[in-house]
């Protein structure tokens, strides 16, 4: 059995936003804060719909005015990822049956434009297992170790996402739970 997750990796998103901004949408997640990141882990967000991911990243980009990556790991056969710039969505990912991301857009966004030819390279060569595509995208990208091969519900588990640790990941519940 491969893989399956999935998080939210906002950078220039004010300290403590994101948790707020969560709570008041009566999230359930975990958000760790690391530097210019903070990577979102939310349990709806684990049931691996694609429409309630999206939705999450585009409202936290646009309220918090930050840029969000989403992204989701099914079985480790399916990458799926989406980028907003603030309300926008800037690129858009499928390594099966999906689109196929503006990759200088993409690399744009997230202030890394010479990565673009690696970027696009990874985008399209084969993997038999996807979070080693992540890996790889998220070395190239300047993207936290931390949004790679973690969401919501390893860490209920007690499985810490890389370079975090335990004191360093707030849980928020919503403002009634």
């Amino acid at each position: 059995m491969g893989n399956f997750y999935t998080n939210v990796a906002l950078r220039g998103c004010p300290a403590g936003g994101a948790e707020r901004l969560l709570r008041e949408l009566g999230r359930e997640a975990f958000v760790a804060e690391l530097g210019d990141w903070t990577v979102v882990y939310d349990r709806e967000c684990e049931k691996q719909d694609t429409a309630i991911l999206g939705a999450l990243a585009g409202r936290l980009a646009a309220e918090l005015r930050a840029i969000a990556l989403a992204v989701l790991n099914h079985d480790d056969d399916i990458l799926w990822l989406h980028l907003y710039k603030g309300a926008a969505l800037v690129a858009e990912y499928a390594n099966r049956d999906g689109p196929r991301t503006r990759v200088r857009a993409l690399c744009q966004a997230l202030g890394c434009p010479s990565a673009a030819s690696e970027v696009w390279l990874l985008l399209r060569r084969p993997f038999v297992f996807q979070m080693e595509r992540h890996q790889q995208l998220a070395a190239a990208l300047g993207l936290p170790e931390a949004s790679v091969g973690s969401g919501f519900d390893y860490i209920s588990r007690g499985d810490l996402p890389k370079g975090v640790t335990r004191e360093a990941l707030k849980t928020v519940r919503s403002a009634g739970g």
